[in-house]
């Protein structure tokens, strides 16, 4: 029985009646941000942000919806998802940090900027400064220079293998990689300068 009346709301909130998603949304809400709150640790402001999503996706998606489980639990299921995602993002820019801090041919930069005077006493919260840095200078690397840098130094694939995803030949890629690293430096370098520390950058531009 509550499966029909399910179907029913699904078939008047596919037809445009506000009223129909209105009550949804008022009734569904709540639970599902219960649902999520206690699914992320007490993250209040993402626990909302996953239920718009969650909204968002099943309206868009509601269509598919057959009846063969309750609407909520079909909302749960979407929400369930998200967080599982959210996750692996968490993870993923947290292991993109923390292993291209570690490569060599990165580490003698974030030494510098960690460590410009040779101090260090600071140098833990100087060092998580420079993983946001890292993550963002990645993020905002023209064309395929973060794809490239990330594929080599976070995922470890082989240069033929980043070829291979690029449709390049390998001396291609090859040389992708070195641009790549050369413009990761630079942005680096940029934002030294901006903090007073650029004469702490390693002077050699010679790829490894």
């Amino acid at each position: 029985m509550l499966r029909h009346l399910d179907l029913a709301t699904t078939r008047r909130i596919l037809k445009g009646d506000q009223a129909a998603f209105r009550a949804l949304f008022d009734e569904y809400f709540p639970r599902l941000y219960r649902f999520a709150l206690v699914r992320l640790h007490g993250d209040a402001a993402e626990a909302e942000d996953i239920v718009q999503q969650t909204f968002c996706r099943a309206i868009e998606r509601l269509d598919s919806y057959r009846g063969e489980a309750a609407l909520y639990t079909w909302f749960c299921q979407i929400a369930s998802n998200l967080i599982i995602d959210h996750y692996r993002r968490q993870q993923r820019e947290h292991r993109r940090v923390v292993l291209i801090e570690d490569n060599p041919e990165i580490q003698a930069i974030l030494t510098a900027l960690t460590d410009p005077g040779g101090e260090r006493g600071e140098a833990e919260l100087v060092r998580r400064d420079v993983a946001r840095l890292v993550q963002a200078t990645m993020d905002h690397l023209p064309g395929h220079y973060g794809d490239v840098l990330e594929w080599k130094y976070v995922d470890d694939l082989p240069v033929a293998e980043i070829a291979a995803r690029l449709r390049l030949s390998v001396k291609a890629a090859e040389s992708l990689l070195g641009r790549a690293r050369t413009a990761f430096r630079d942005a680096l370098s940029a934002v030294g300068s901006i903090d007073g520390i650029s004469g702490a950058m390693p002077s050699s531009r010679q790829e490894s």
